[in-house]
């Protein structure tokens, strides 16, 4: 068996090689281009393990390859922090490292780092439609944040919910007879109406993305808050439901089940998995008191918990618990017991609607 560590950057990267046999290794550095993939895949053989820390360019990058070697391993950037205790950071240090991760973890048989699953284009597809869409919101919020510091600055007495609202925003372009303040007003409402165009269009590109998953979407908004977008969001951070082997894995996944830690008589309960994706809980957070008045159930147990914890863990349990049941229905693939029919079909006819207005424009 042969075992190689590579340090992937943006324009190059660098292999550490090293062999069952042998324990000499040999450090060389590659262009990213045409020239530099034909001589590292030279280098390759099938019954090479490969190891690359995750990075924006890992996957594109994996995929080059993997069929010219055993396996290529892809490592959590989080999990690698964990067991690297090398002070001193150059690129052939740091391949050095995965390469003798690689090779302990392949001939001891113990996993010391967990895989990354290397998703299929569809699904990367969506992942960088919803960075972008983050991105957006993101800035729309610095945005208004601006806005209002700027009123404030003035003695303008506007609340940020007026802000948001679009009622306001003629009155707050004309407030002013300043001609700086208003000239900054201006630009800041321009550019937030833009941006929140460019939103909407994101989101269109984001349900015409989803349409391979329309099997799991159907089984996603059976639940009541969960939309078609949500349920995408979902798709896009799972993967596939049959990665997991419990409900526990799969909330931890999804960054909604803490940390325990026990010495002696102590618990302790720490952070939710650094490892996970949190986009699904970030749109989930949204639908949460939704869920609540539409299920008496879980109404009853989030007031029962909230008189003696803070209301923070209780509703991070109800995002645990509602990611529980997600997992049930996909892994069952039914829909969930609460299901209101007409709403259900309503989301779905929705969506089927989009599809085909959009198909008949394209």
């Amino acid at each position: 068996m042969n075992f190689v560590g590579i340090d992937l950057h943006t324009n190059r990267f660098t292999c550490c090689y090293r062999t069952e046999e042998s324990g000499e290794k040999r450090t060389e550095t590659f262009e990213l281009n045409e020239a530099g993939l034909h001589a590292f895949f030279t280098t390759l053989t099938p019954d090479t393990y490969v190891l690359i820390e995750a990075t924006i360019t890992t996957f594109s990058f994996a995929r080059l390859f993997r069929s010219r070697v055993k396996e290529v391993i892809v490592a959590n950037t989080y999990e690698l922090k964990q067991i690297s205790l090398a002070r001193k950071n150059t690129d052939k240090i740091d391949a050095d490292l995965l390469c003798r991760i690689i090779k302990m973890q392949m001939l001891s048989g113990e996993q010391t780092i967990s895989p990354v699953t290397i998703p299929p284009k569809e699904i990367q597809d969506l992942r960088g439609l919803f960075s972008t869409y983050r991105f957006y919101k993101k800035q729309n919020v610095q945005l208004k944040n601006r806005i209002h510091s700027l009123l404030k600055e003035q003695l303008y007495g506007f609340t940020q919910e007026e802000i948001f609202g679009k009622q306001s925003r003629t009155k707050i372009r004309e407030i002013s007879v300043d001609p700086v303040l208003r000239f900054q007003l201006n630009q800041l409402m321009d550019r937030l109406e833009r941006d929140e165009g460019d939103v909407e269009v994101l989101k269109e590109q984001i349900l015409l993305a989803a349409k391979p998953f329309m099997s799991q979407i159907d089984i996603l908004t059976s639940m009541k808050g969960v939309s078609v977008f949500t349920a995408a969001a979902i798709i896009a951070d799972i993967i596939d439901v049959g990665r997991f082997k419990d409900s526990k894995h799969f909330t931890s996944y999804l960054r909604s089940a803490p940390k325990v830690a026990n010495s002696n008589t102590s618990t302790s309960i720490r952070g939710t998995n650094k490892k996970g994706r949190k986009l699904s809980s970030t749109l989930l957070t949204q639908s949460l008191n939704h869920m609540l008045d539409s299920s008496l159930k879980l109404r009853k147990w989030y007031d029962r918990l909230t008189e003696y914890k803070k209301a923070g863990l209780v509703r991070n349990g109800l995002r645990r618990r509602v990611f529980a049941e997600i997992f049930q229905m996909l892994k069952k693939g039914e829909y969930h017991y609460g299901r209101d029919q007409k709403n259900h079909q309503g989301k779905m006819a929705h969506y089927k609607r989009f599809l085909e207005t959009y198909a008949k424009t394209a």
